[in-house]
């Protein structure tokens, strides 16, 4: 693709006069360039999905901002707008100026196949574009058209990545050819499959140095193989430095036996060029460090600057009074849409009909209950606790939640899925699941120090909500999971992964469980969470009380543990249909069948 630079002399930036939510804004066009975008977000520019643009307030101030930011530009006239309407600070007689990086015209997004096809005239095809391999992944920029996108959804191994703004295909040779007979641009993608083997003209040795801006870390200098790359970045802490051109990791001595490991399993050197003394268990990286540090990370990059102010009080706030990490990212994303709908405004200056506004807003388009409580949540935070009005409680609408209920397997379903996993670690995790009705972030991050076999307990630290709980670990599990113990030899999590002192992966787990689901013939749509549901409605069915299994649940409330009585047959089959009723009485007077 090419390189469109915003100082270069021609004009590679088009603004154009647009309707948002019945408001005017200066809309803003130009091909994907990473440079452009940050300084378009520096401006406190929205992007706007259906129109696929940028925009800004349509003032004086705001055009002019944008002038210093992009001295070259050119002016499209929207149709729409009459000549008395002028974009604010310009001349209508620069509205007809041909708009750059297209063929003249800047493309409206109802005529986007229009202009993406004559612009593929020259390439035999649609448009697209070869970007690179990316870990499993091939990178393709494909002009948007409705058809082409439901295509690209449709075939298996693809996906839409919206951080690239580029669509994602899996390196297999089928799914190469599929997608190139979708595009018709046979010999679009290359022919370097995925695979783990080592491609040719590597060079395998796996460099291990001091860092010198930080003793903590250690720099890692990896062979260009896709497959160790992926491994390596999902070690905790780690992170790639550009200046330094390799990955940084923790230096503990644990990472550096995983390292080990790694290049063992690839027939890799490794050359050690740490002191004798540089590693230190000391700096072992915590999971809840590396956790909050990568929701902090996100939340810094979803924070455009005009914003920052408010939300970094916001953040401040969440995390002294210790809200978990997937709790900070909900409300702020939350805190940053509103934001954006009031234009990042003072919050403290909104009144509550705009507040009221905004959440009705939500539901029109498509949000659920849940999403509108997070902001009706996030807001009572901000105005209460970040802006300190005293007995404030901003009293807004909302939104009723659905009550739908969850799937349940029977037990008969249970011993089905159990069955058909021969894998040890897999038909363990998933038989404590049901066991102890654990969450699949609990069982994943369950520790052996935690696992009291003694007292056939269960030690939960930091459940939802940061609760320890104390659950039942089933007497007929206690004999498999100490051989399972036996087999696997992990010290620290009861389901490590496939590196030391690393937990399990949660979406292995879910892996696991769909493929049994599907293997076992079930219809139902069950996942790890169903395991749960299970564990609490068998254990109603039996007769034990409502009490005790909220507690084994870590349920806050004895509302959510009820949904359950929603769910047990116990009751159900005593009750007689008066459809059963009438039936029976009909057969027994010894009258003509017929009815039925």
């Amino acid at each position: 693709m090419r390189a469109f630079l915003p100082d270069s002399g021609k004009s590679k930036i088009s603004i154009r006069k647009i309707v948002i939510d019945g408001s005017i804004r200066i809309g803003i066009y130009f091909e994907y360039n990473d440079e452009i975008k940050q300084k378009v977000k520096e401006l406190g520019a929205i992007w706007n999905k259906a129109l696929r643009c940028w925009h800004i307030d349509y003032t004086p101030g705001a055009y002019y901002e944008f002038k210093k930011v992009f001295p070259a530009h050119t002016v499209i006239k929207d149709s729409a707008f009459s000549e008395s309407t002028p974009a604010p600070g310009l001349k209508n007689n620069h509205d007809t100026a041909p708009t750059a990086g297209s063929n003249g015209e800047i493309p409206h997004h109802g005529d986007v196949l229009g202009h993406n096809l004559r612009k593929a005239d020259d390439k035999n095809g649609t448009g697209a574009e070869f970007i690179s391999s990316t870990g499993k992944y091939w990178a393709v920029k494909i002009p948007y058209h409705e058809q082409l996108s439901k295509g690209m959804k449709a075939i298996k191994g693809v996906y839409w990545n919206t951080s690239y703004k580029a669509w994602m295909v899996y390196r297999h040779v089928t799914v190469k050819k599929r997608v190139e007979a979708l595009l018709g641009m046979p010999g679009l993608l290359p022919d370097d499959y995925w695979t783990n083997t080592v491609p040719e003209n590597v060079e395998e040795i796996i460099v291990v140095e001091v860092h010198d801006a930080d003793k903590r870390m250690i720099q890692v200098r990896l062979p260009r193989v896709s497959s160790v790359i992926q491994v390596v970045k999902r070690f905790a802490g780690s992170r790639y430095s550009k200046s330094q051109e390799c990955y940084l990791l923790p230096s503990s001595p644990l990472v550096y036996e995983n390292l080990v490991k790694i290049a063992a399993d690839y027939g890799f050197a490794i050359e050690n060029k740490l002191p004798d003394t540089y590693l230190n268990k000391r700096y072992t990286p915590s999971r809840r460090k590396v956790e909050m540090a990568l929701t902090m990370e996100k939340v810094r990059n979803l924070t455009p600057p005009v914003a920052r102010e408010y939300v970094d009080a916001f953040t401040d706030q969440l995390l002294a009074t210790n809200k978990s990490a997937n709790t900070i990212k909900t409300y702020v994303h939350a805190f940053i849409s509103f934001l954006r709908f009031t234009g990042y405004r003072d919050p403290g200056g909104i009144e509550r009909k705009e507040i009221v506004k905004y959440l009705g807003n939500m539901i029109l388009q498509g949000f659920s209950p849940s999403a509108a409580n997070n902001c009706v949540n996030a807001l009572n935070i901000y105005y209460s606790e970040v802006l300190l009005i005293p007995h404030f409680e901003l009293e807004l609408p909302r939104p009723k939640k659905e009550h739908r209920l969850p799937v349940v397997i029977t037990q008969d379903e249970c011993i089905a899925i159990f069955n058909k996993l021969s894998n040890p670690k897999h038909k363990m995790v998933l038989m404590l699941a049901y066991g102890t009705g654990l969450r699949r972030g609990e069982l994943v991050n369950l520790k052996w120090e935690d696992v009291l076999f003694d007292e056939y307990k269960i030690h939960v630290r930091s459940g939802k909500g940061k609760k320890d709980r104390m659950v039942m670990l089933p007497y007929s599990a206690v004999a498999a999971l100490q051989s399972y113990r036996e087999l696997y030899k992990s010290n620290l999590y009861v389901f490590e992964g496939q590196y030391k002192g690393e937990p399990y992966s949660a979406q292995s787990v879910a892996a696991v469980m769909q493929r049994a689901v599907q293997a076992a013939g079930l219809e139902k749509k069950a996942t790890v969470h169903t395991l749960r549901h299970a564990f609490a409605t068998h254990l109603l069915e039996a007769g034990t009380d409502l009490r005790f299994i909220q507690a084994l649940l870590g349920h806050s409330s004895i509302k959510t543990t009820t949904i359950y009585t929603h769910l047990t047959k116990k009751g159900v089959d005593k009750i007689e249909s008066p459809l059963d009723k009438l039936m029976k009485e009909h057969k027994n007077s010894g009258k003509p069948d017929g009815i039925i």
